[in-house]
């Protein structure tokens, strides 16, 4: 039952967050909030860089954190966009289908977390540092779209 729900949260989740940023206008996929910020095409690339970390964390537990300077991008264009949203979809499935391999022994199985310098169990790092991190990033969105919105930039 309780992969269940994690399956379902994950979908939940992901789906909102393509659905923000499917409306990001055009032209504005690489468009910041501050210089320092990421842009909509560097989140969602993050995102995806979020499920390939956790890939590798359950392969290989000594896996360290990820930096977010591994999404910067250049540049990215309207086409490339389309292409992280399809991605962003498409490791969805590769997660789900990893979720649906796990049974509830080894969602209890502990693992050293360098961000919090602790042991922590596999439901935790799955929903901790990967689902809120996404959850995280999709309020970011959210606000760049109102930003946008209240600049009249919104169709």
């Amino acid at each position: 039952m309780e992969i269940e729900l994690l399956t379902e949260f994950c979908k939940s989740v992901r789906s909102s967050t393509i659905k923000r940023l499917e409306i990001v206008p055009e032209g504005y996929e690489n468009w910041k909030i501050s210089p320092r910020a990421l842009s909509f095409a560097e989140i969602a690339k993050h995102i995806i860089d979020l499920d390939n970390w956790l890939f590798e964390k359950i392969r290989n537990p000594n896996t360290i954190s990820i930096e977010t300077e591994t999404a910067i991008i250049k540049y990215c264009t309207g086409k490339e966009y389309k292409e992280l949203i399809i991605g962003l979809k498409e490791i969805l499935e590769k997660k789900i289908n990893l979720i649906n391999t796990l049974d509830e022994d080894k969602l209890k199985v502990k693992m050293y977390d360098d961000a919090y310098n602790c042991e922590v169990s596999l439901v935790w790092l799955i929903l901790r540092r990967n689902i809120d991190h996404e959850i995280h990033h999709r309020g970011q969105i959210a606000t760049y779209l109102r930003v946008l919105a209240d600049k009249n930039l919104m169709i």
